[in-house]
């Protein structure tokens, strides 16, 4: 299972991911790709039409196979503790949707929970603190949520995964729940994560 977390494209240019995705399927031949919106890829429909191979995840869930298991992922854009400006001026709505949306992921991860062997969180947006130490402290409240960091900490994904924080860090810890920023400036690779040891999910970018 390959994981897509977000910004795939730069300012919606949807028909720019096709040489990536090009050598994904390539190198990842037979896998499910999962994937999420970033703030780039605003020009969803569009991602959508030219990429049908992605299972996209929109506050939602998909539930597949993996080496015998069966993995639930929770995918979201994700929320954020403040609007940036650019958001304050153009689609001010979206602070509801960041205040409510912890709440509406926390009742997937439980669901997901009673249903599959392993559940992971995809994101775009930072979900904890520690993963964008490195960014400048001024900014933190524009990559990241404390309400989804105190989310996971309450229903416990077995992995949390998340890109957006291009100067932070790769891996940290919330209540025991391990977080991956796999953003690609940051780990300029591709991100194997292991589920107890056993089974395996790749997650790019």
């Amino acid at each position: 299972m390959v994981l897509l977390a977000g910004d795939l494209v730069e300012k919606g240019r949807a028909e720019a991911f096709s040489p990536a995705f090009k050598l994904l399927r390539e190198k990842f031949s037979g896998s499910v790709f999962v994937g999420v919106f970033g703030n780039e890829d605003w020009n969803r429909e569009a991602m959508v039409k030219l990429y049908p191979e992605v299972v996209w995840l929109d506050d939602s869930v998909f539930t597949g196979d993996c080496s015998g298991g069966t993995v639930a992922v929770v995918g979201s854009t994700g929320a954020l503790d403040r609007l940036t400006p650019w958001q304050r001026r153009n689609m001010p709505w979206v602070l509801d949707v960041f205040r409510r949306r912890p709440r509406v992921l926390e009742g997937l991860l439980r669901e997901a929970r009673r249903e599959a062997d392993y559940v992971v969180l995809l994101t775009h947006y930072g979900v904890a603190r520690a993963t964008i130490v490195g960014e400048d402290p001024r900014i933190h409240p524009y990559l990241y949520s404390s309400a989804m960091e105190r989310m996971i900490a309450r229903a416990r994904p077995d992995v949390a995964v998340h890109a957006h924080a291009h100067n932070g860090k790769p891996h940290a810890l919330v209540n025991g729940v391990p977080v991956y920023n796999v953003s690609l400036p940051l780990v300029k690779r591709i991100v194997e994560v292991r589920l107890a040891g056993r089974r395996r999910l790749d997650a790019f970018f």
